[in-house]
């Protein structure tokens, strides 16, 4: 039975991975940010969020442990004694806590994603079983380029960054690849942007656009008259609202259902990984039209009708009002890159797995209304 240091298993696609572990037979030792008590019940709350309901037996068993930790200290805050029994406990490290908003600063937005590798990757290197690492990085750490394939090892900043989280983690993977050298052994995987269908859970993983579908659920709920009144807009002849966003028609985005991302990974770990840094892309095999997802956005309010601009010159207060929900919006909407995606595709043929169909108009709608319908069409086991 392996042994598995795992940052971030609070966290959205963190505590995925981790159900996945511990179905796979696994022990985890999860460093969670906080006291002991707590952190622990944000844990099995966010097992429950996974529908794994006997965390507690987990607990008692020894399977899963938590041990407080803070990566912004060196030595994640563990006396020199804890820090180097843990270390030679694990056989392999993952990290997969970050700090996910856009439009963080990227100084405090590097002291976890990237200061906080480091610290894990010092974890990695303390152990005597010289454990692989494995970094969760992002899709997006291909940056400013819009077009064209994107390779699984490119890793280039000529492009420049769209936002300080990009430039976060191209940093923190130039970390990962000046460690993992004289025989150590690194994984990194880029996953793409995470959706899910889930009922969010009181006090539960934050949904990554969380706070992007209550607000546009709560904008609804208004309706039509209170929303044309207040941004002071004209309903066409049909009733509907204008909304206008900044991007290109034919523009694409990748999206996929985080459990299908963390199956995905641990799918992807099983195969031999030599010294040095492997990089795989964690993507969804179809391209989502930028369209399909800005439909989506209004699909719980019919009497919206949206058009996507080249540019927003003479943005609407209601135009204005939406697109500062949408952080990010304006850059990510121009994309047409595409992502390598071969060694997966290669992974789900060896285990006979079917690739996920193309994400549709509801389940799209789903992942940004309340309350949202159950996942099925991705696979839930590794």
């Amino acid at each position: 039975m392996r042994t598995i240091a795992l940052s971030g298993a609070t966290g959205f696609l963190g505590c995925h991975l981790l159900a996945s572990m511990l179905s796979a037979g696994d022990a985890v030792v999860a460093l969670v940010r906080g006291d002991a008590q707590p952190a622990t019940r944000r844990l099995v709350r966010a097992l429950h969020f996974v529908d794994v309901p006997e965390a507690a037996g987990h607990l008692e068993s020894g399977r899963l442990r938590v041990v407080p930790a803070d990566l912004h200290r060196r030595r994640l805050g563990l006396g020199h004694d804890a820090f180097q029994e843990l270390a030679d406990q694990t056989d392999e490290v993952w990290h997969s806590a970050a700090v996910t908003d856009l439009e963080t600063p990227l100084d405090v937005v590097s002291r976890v994603n990237v200061k906080g590798t480091g610290e894990m990757l010092e974890l990695a290197a303390a152990g005597r079983r010289r454990p692989r690492f494995v970094h969760i990085s992002t899709a997006f750490v291909a940056g400013g380029r819009s077009d064209g394939l994107i390779r699984e090892d490119a890793l280039d900043s000529s492009h420049g960054f769209l936002t300080p989280y990009e430039e976060s983690k191209f940093h923190a993977e130039r970390l990962v690849r000046a460690w993992a050298v004289d025989g150590r052994r690194a994984l990194v995987l880029r996953p793409s942007m995470l959706l899910s269908d889930r009922p969010p859970t009181p006090r539960g993983p934050r949904h990554p656009h969380a706070a992007l579908r209550m607000r546009l659920n709560r904008l609804a709920a208004r309706g039509p008259d209170y929303i044309a009144e207040r941004f002071g807009v004209v309903p066409d002849e049909r009733g509907r609202l204008l909304v206008r966003l900044p991007g290109r028609p034919d523009g694409l985005i990748n999206l996929t259902s985080v459990e299908y991302a963390a199956t995905s990974m641990l799918r992807l770990a099983q195969g031999d990984s030599g010294p040095g840094t492997t990089t795989r892309h964690v993507v969804h095999p179809a391209d989502t039209p930028i369209t399909a997802w800005l439909n989506a956005m209004s699909a719980h309010a019919p009497w919206v009708r949206t058009e996507i601009v080249p540019r927003l010159s003479d943005p609407t207060c209601l135009d204005a009002y939406l697109a500062s929900l949408l952080p990010g919006a304006d850059r990510y909407s121009h994309h047409r890159r595409r992502y390598e995606r071969t060694t997966l595709d290669r992974a789900e043929d060896r285990d006979g797995v079917t690739p996920p169909p193309a994400l549709d108009a509801a389940y799209l709608a789903a992942a940004l209304s309340s309350p949202p319908r159950r996942n099925t069409q991705t696979p839930t086991h590794v």
